[in-house]
């Protein structure tokens, strides 16, 4: 309930003040209010109406906010004002008091408003002056905003009034010097709470240089509550009508200030400031052209015409340039201001098949990421942007647009799940702010990019892995060819010279023939082993002999001496004979850098086939890897085997300790996909 004491306070005071204001215009004559020297009192309170609704708001989303209060106290402030202004007629025609009161607290003490206004400046967003080497500065404002306020209360009735007001002594104490002196004073008062106005500005954008993103985005709000405030009074100046239009257009001003104070404190993000900015000047430049041709025209047309040119022509004339000129002018000099103001950010299509058209043309990773760092800087006129893309072998590769700033801040790129890297942007600047709209932009850029990126690092791999491939059959080849002609050829062809002179020695000695037979079968038996060898190293025996869940059994077996080692295993028979291979080389490894590097006392082995891939895991309670060690010969070779069948391998280091690595070899129609493995905390590629 206490929450809603201060909000409920400015609420009652405000809607009293407006209600009683309304009230005094009702029964008060034009004649009385014109004897008074004043007018309806209505539309000097309902601002204040408007300030109250927007303190409420705030007050209700954040209790206690230091600027929502500030807000509700300027709010009955006015309110106050207004009736008070509404009084000194009504009081004044019946001879009730209270007039010198009313004239008082109008004339008195309604500069305190202006002051209202810079501790606003100053206060927004967080309701704390700037801290550091500005703090003096902003003391020096608030100040200043009291130096006119001050002066009006201490001023004599002849200075303040003027001679002829109607009214009594309205002085709190009498003024010690002469009234030019106190003329000086208002005229410094004047100056220190203008020059308040203008300090406070300056110190609002040097908040917003060196704010975060959220309260960049608030103030932005305030920025276009400025715009709208100073382009009603200078359609107020410009038009000089007075009476109920300029009334309406300062109305509209205080309710674009409550408005957008309102939303940029509660909820900044629920609408495109920027594009609300855009807007709002592009509407703004554009009535000005209009209205400037319509003068021009009628002006030409008066001139040639004269008196023939009467009101329902000239109707008409204003009807056709409006119709002819203010929508192309419009559609062309708003596309002008946000290009200048924002850049192609609002042409999504654009920008995206820009994008798509240079990544086209771009034979290399080496002239995308150029390409992508220029297609955002000129999509979202930044000065500075950099791509870092992740190449398969750990390496990064990185371009960048325009000069770097003091400040950054980075965004990743992923494709399907998967960082492939990020881009870097200013944080300076309001260019800088992204909307929801602009994120969106940003997502179809970097998504466009990241396809076709991941596209040319993935045919750049194919073509490398083709290449070792390639490199590594004919390495093969080689060392058969030199197995078959420098070890086994020789190896038979001395077989068969000593057969042949055991078959020469056998009528002639006996003895000699038998013993070059038992030589010729001892050469025979090394060459059979040669051939085991040989076809070994094609593909390990104990997967034909004993399958692949035994095989990896057997391996486990050898290394038991050393640690605890638990095989389980799941639908692994009937598997393509590449990936029995590739799932048995991966265990082999893995179980060798255990022993060799892990310090573990227990390893688990869990194969398990799926649908379209086998899942190796080889897991171990040991010291795991250090964030400094980079990935040697056998990570690199687990990694390759599951790459050559389109799997992934990845080595993680869990917080629970020791060291997992986790293959997933593809098959059938998953071998053309790429299994999505989740990479974990502390992962290592």
């Amino acid at each position: 309930m206490s929450r809603l004491l201060e909000p409920l306070a400015v609420a009652v005071t405000s809607l009293a003040a407006v209600g009683a204001s309304l009230w005094l215009d009702l029964v008060t004559t034009d004649a009385e209010r014109a004897a008074a020297s004043t007018e309806a009192a209505t539309s000097t309170a309902v601002p204040g109406l408007m300030l109250a609704a927007a303190s409420v708001v705030v007050l209700l989303a954040r209790p206690g906010d230091t600027v929502g209060r500030l807000l509700g106290v300027v709010a009955c402030w006015w309110s106050l004002d207004g009736s008070f202004y509404g009084w000194i007629a009504f009081s004044l025609a019946r001879g009730l008091p209270g007039t010198d009161l009313g004239f008082w607290f109008v004339a008195r003490s309604g500069a305190f408003l202006l002051s209202g206004l810079v501790g606003l400046l100053l206060l927004y967003p967080t309701g704390r002056l700037l801290p550091g080497r500005w703090r003096p500065l902003a003391v020096l404002a608030a100040a200043a905003s009291v130096a006119l306020p001050v002066a009006l209360l201490l001023a004599p009735d002849a200075v303040v009034f003027g001679a002829g007001e109607p009214v009594g002594s309205t002085e709190l104490v009498p003024f010690p010097f002469s009234d030019a002196a106190a003329e000086a004073m208002l005229r410094a008062g004047q100056v220190l709470t203008l020059g308040s106005v203008v300090l406070a500005v300056a110190l609002l954008w040097v908040r917003h240089r060196g704010a975060s993103a959220y309260e960049r985005t608030q103030l932005r709000w305030l920025l276009w509550a400025g715009i709208m405030c100073v382009l009603m009074v200078v359609a107020a100046s410009t038009l000089s009508v007075g009476g109920l239009v300029t009334t309406v257009l300062l109305d509209l001003a205080v309710a674009a200030l409550s408005v957008s104070v309102a939303i940029g404190l509660v909820r900044p993000r629920t609408l495109d400031v920027d594009a609300l900015v855009a807007w709002t000047l592009t509407t703004a430049v554009v009535a000005a052209v209009v209205v400037a041709v319509d003068l021009l025209v009628l002006a030409a047309g008066t001139a040639v015409l004269g008196e023939r040119l009467d009101e329902r022509d000239v109707t008409v004339v204003v009807l056709v340039l409006a119709v002819v000129v203010y929508g192309p002018l419009r559609a062309w000099l708003g596309g002008l201001v946000r290009r200048l103001l924002l850049g192609r950010r609002g042409d999504r299509y654009g920008a995206v098949s820009a994008l798509a058209a240079r990544l086209e043309t771009s034979d290399s990773v080496d002239e995308q990421l150029p390409a992508l760092a220029g297609a955002v800087a000129d999509a979202f006129k930044v000065r500075h942007v950099r791509v870092e893309v992740l190449t398969p072998d750990g390496g990064l590769l990185s371009a960048a647009h325009g000069t770097a700033p003091t400040e950054v801040h980075q965004i990743d790129i992923a494709y399907q799940g998967e960082q492939v890297g990020r881009l870097v942007l200013p944080v300076d600047g309001f260019r800088s702010m992204l909307s929801h709209r602009d994120r969106g932009l940003l997502v179809d850029l970097v998504r466009q990019a990241a396809v076709a990126i991941r596209a040319r690092l993935l045919a750049t791999e194919l073509q490398e892995s083709r290449e070792r491939l390639v490199i590594g059959r004919e390495d093969d080849r080689r060392r058969i060819r030199r197995d078959l002609h420098d070890g086994l050829g020789p190896a038979l062809g001395g077989v068969a010279l000593r057969l042949q002179a055991a078959g020469n020695a056998i009528d002639a000695d006996p003895v000699r023939a038998r013993e070059l037979v038992r030589l010729a079968r001892t050469e025979v038996g090394d060459a059979l082993e040669d051939v085991r060898r040989l076809v070994h190293d094609l593909r390990p025996p104990a997967l034909d002999d004993l399958g692949l869940e035994a095989a990896v059994r057997q391996q486990a077996e050898r290394v038991r001496s050393e640690l605890d080692v638990t095989v389980t295993a799941s639908g692994v028979s009937g598997l393509p004979a590449a990936v029995e291979v590739a799932a048995y080389r991966i265990v082999a490894e893995a179980l060798t850098n255990v022993v060799r590097h892990a310090g573990a006392s227990r390893a688990d082995v869990c194969l398990e086939a799926g649908p379209g891939a086998l899942t190796v895991v080889v897991a171990d309670d040991g010291r795991g890897i250090a964030a400094d060690v980079s990935a040697g010969v056998g990570l690199l070779s687990l990694r390759e085997r599951a790459e050559e069948l389109g799997g992934r391998c990845e080595v993680s280091c869990p917080e629970s300790g020791g060291t997992t690595v986790r293959a997933v070899l593809p098959y059938g129609t998953a071998v053309s996909e790429t299994a999505a493995v989740p990479r974990e905390e502390g992962s290592v590629r």
